[in-house]
């Protein structure tokens, strides 16, 4: 019986040490793969929509304690404009060659246990531009308790302050753990978005007692290695869907639909 409790007792213990909050370790830079797709259109397919897709490696390494650089490699950009999923993405190549400067600027960041703090970029740098660093940023915000499995939080983020839910379990693969969580954007203490052209609006009480007009939510889904001092993230993804429903359901939607790829390279030490 001492034996058998002896052994849950450092079981538990080096549960408890194994760190799940991701880190990136000084003199070395962590490379990805990144893809983002952002389109609007009609839900349903054989329909019309229009968007971008960037694709880009991502370096990240330490400059200080708690802060980071994070820099885009070889960018790409392709535009959509077409039938849904039918048509190809086309290279936008002036876009690209304009923008090349600006994504070559690296920004600075703080990070801590999971969750990012400043972000800190020059002036020069574009607000599009700087918004594809925030997407990468978002992804790695991460509130982990070590404590709980299931559990739900106010977290912050590129969309505000949102209701979140994460599940923590492992994977199939040993020394693996799969993190899941997901946003309710409409149930949020602070939603970062902005109107405009609504100047002759008014506000339609019985709408808004049927429902929200614009509804949105977020998953993430992340594939981890765990270690003493700090997860690796192995694989991200990230889905993001805003649905505007004018009138009524019956009456169909338009939809904006994000989608965001972080896929681990490799380790290079500087």
């Amino acid at each position: 019986m001492r034996a058998v409790v002896l052994a849950l007792t450092l079981a538990l213990v080096a549960s408890q040490s194994v760190n799940f909050a991701p880190d990136f370790a000084a003199s070395k830079t962590y490379v990805y793969k990144y893809e983002a797709l952002l389109l609007g259109g009609l839900p349903e397919e054989g329909l019309a929509r229009a968007g971008v897709k960037v694709i880009s490696k991502v370096h990240i390494s330490a400059v200080a304690e708690n802060t980071y650089l994070l820099k885009l490699v070889n960018p790409e950009i392709f535009e959509y404009s077409g039938v849904w999923p039918n048509d190809p993405f086309v290279p936008a190549a002036k876009l690209t060659s304009a923008l090349a400067a600006q994504f070559s600027i690296p920004i600075k960041f703080e990070y801590a246990k999971g969750v990012v703090g400043k972000v800190l970029a020059p002036t020069a740098v574009y607000e599009t531009v700087l918004n594809v660093h925030r997407g990468i940023l978002n992804i790695l915000q991460l509130n982990i308790k070590k404590t709980q499995n299931v559990y739900e939080l106010q977290e912050a983020g590129a969309q505000g302050v949102c209701k979140t839910h994460y599940v923590i379990r492992e994977h199939a693969e040993p020394e693996r753990i799969h993190l899941t969580k997901s946003k309710d954007l409409n149930n949020c203490q602070q939603r970062i978005m902005k109107d405009f052209g609504l100047a002759y609006t008014e506000k339609c009480v019985e709408r808004r007692q049927r429902g929200e007009a614009l509804m949105g939510a977020a998953t993430y889904n992340y594939l981890m290695k765990p270690a003493d001092n700090g997860a690796l993230i192995l694989e991200a993804t990230v889905t993001e869907l805003h649905q505007f429903t004018p009138f009524n359901e019956m009456s169909g939607a338009a939809q904006m639909e994000a989608k965001q790829m972080l896929t681990f390279v490799e380790i290079k030490k500087d």
